[in-house]
Order: C-alpha cells, then structure tokens, then sequence
C-alpha cells in the first residue's frame, strides 16, 4: 500500500492513502495532524472562553483556550503553555478528561481535553502567537449550556467542557 503526499502545510500534511476495504482496494484522503489540547478552566462557577476568528467557521467563535501540539510534545505541557498564551493564566494540577477523534474519517488529529485545577495568574506571561487576535471571557456555566443549545457556541471541545464541567457540579 503506497501514501502520496498531496499538500504539506504549516500545521497539516494532506495524504492519498490506498487501503482495502471489504477486499477492494480503495483510495482515500488523510489530513495528517499533530493533534491538539483543550483546557478547561473553571472558577466560581465561570467557563474562561476565547472569542476569536475562526475562517473554517466563517465567524468569531467561543471556545475553550486550545492550540496545536509542537512534533513529540507532551499533551500536558502543551496545554500549561497554552493557558499561559491564550489567557495569562497558570494552574495546579492538570486532570486528563478525555482524548477524542474530532473528524476520524479523513483526519488522525486527537485533541486533550484537560481539566485545569486551582487557575492563577501566570508569575511571567508569554506573549501571544502573532497571528492570534483573541478577546477573554468568562462566561456562566449555565449560560454557556443555553448558548449550547441555541447554536452560539458550536465548537466540540468547547461542548465537552460544559457539560463536563456541568457533571462535576451536580457531583460535588
């Protein structure tokens, strides 16, 4: 079975893979991705979000802070860099939620989801990516929940970390 690199980006490697499929061969696209980390952020009942343009979406987005992994990077210390980045913030400990397939029909991009304990400010802050243009916001988790269900947020992550979130409370 032969892969034929079609596109080599930034941040994706697009692939042509042969593979067999009920004993026929077949041809299908791959995007080849490092994978991601999401971090969820909760304090006195507040979600942190980032607004920010997203041109897949065509929009401004609410996410969770999140960013790419750097080749052989440890989920983990990707994600505390990203924390520090995106919202100037450092935390304790860093719990595992879960690791999910966004799109694993075509793509091998798995994202963390991590639930960031004990949020602080960060002692020295990183500068931000320069091509991010990212506004803060702490948001409600019971809003955020409404704004799930009416469509204002759309982002997969970002839905895991609510309802996550949301799960814990009714636990705690």
């Amino acid at each position: 079975m032969e892969d034929r690199l079609i596109y080599k980006g930034r941040i994706f490697e697009l692939v042509q893979k042969d593979v067999i499929l009920n004993g026929k061969k077949e041809q299908r696209d791959l995007i080849i991705h490092n994978g991601g980390v999401a971090l969820c952020v909760v304090k006195d009942n507040q979600l942190l979000l980032v607004s920010q343009s997203r041109t897949g979406a065509g929009c401004r987005t609410l996410e969770i802070p999140a960013g790419t992994l750097e080749p052989g990077e440890d989920p983990a210390e990707c994600g505390r860099r990203e924390l520090n980045e995106e919202a100037g913030l450092e935390c304790g400990a860093m719990k595992l939620i879960t690791a999910f397939w966004p799109t694993p029909g075509y793509d091998t991009e798995v994202i963390y989801v991590y639930d960031c304990q004990d949020p602080r400010p960060a002692a020295v802050r990183r500068p931000m990516d320069e091509t991010e243009d990212i506004e803060i916001e702490w948001m409600d988790l019971d809003l955020a929940a409404k704004k799930i269900e009416d469509g204002s947020i759309r982002d997969g992550k970002t839905i895991i970390a609510v309802y996550y979130s949301l799960l814990q409370r009714q636990t705690a």
